[in-house]
């Protein structure tokens, strides 16, 4: 069997979005055959104010429907996924400047904007921005990992939200 060639720079985009803060409600599927990765809007009207049509996005969503074993759907990231990933980050050893590492950690409250608009140090910023980038990839490996083993037992099932970074994608299980 032929190893599956897939586009990582479109992957990893549709797997980083913020799911809780989509406008129009949109799922994306791999496929598991040719590699390319379908988006499809909840509400087939939606796909409209995209320039696609109702018709299409019906044929889309019914064509993935239609043969559940060739698509797989990506996830994305919860929008808790994403602060947890800033909470790891203000945890790791990012900077051996205690200091730096303490002023960082307060001024967390809750919100990544609000944290990014009161630090002043633009180089925690971009240390924040390398781990991320470095974290998001790494998720979404131990997904592609994960489905491809829960596929020998029938697939994927979405049972609750938020990710458990010890055991990679524990918000998804498989089923029988």
């Amino acid at each position: 069997m032929n190893a599956l060639r897939i586009d990582m720079a479109l992957f990893l985009m549709v797997f980083e979005r913020d799911v809780d803060y989509e406008d129009l409600p949109q799922a994306a599927y791999l496929d598991l055959v040719g590699g390319s990765i379908e988006w499809l809007f909840e509400e087939d009207e939606d796909a409209e104010l995209l320039g696609i049509s109702a018709a299409e996005n019906k044929t889309r969503r019914n064509r993935v429907s239609g043969d559940p074993d060739r698509f797989l759907l990506i996830p994305g990231l919860s929008h808790n996924d994403h602060h947890n990933i800033l909470s790891l980050f203000l945890a790791s050893s990012w900077t051996d400047d205690d200091r730096q590492q303490s002023i960082a950690q307060n001024a967390y409250t809750g919100s990544i904007g609000g944290w990014k608009k009161t630090m002043a140090d633009q180089d925690v910023i971009r240390a924040y921005h390398q781990f991320r980038d470095q974290k998001i990839p790494e998720l979404a490996e131990a997904f592609q990992r994960w489905s491809r083993f829960a596929g020998q037992f029938g697939g994927l099932a979405k049972v609750d939200s938020g990710l458990d970074y010890a055991a990679n994608f524990s918000s998804f299980a498989c089923v029988a």
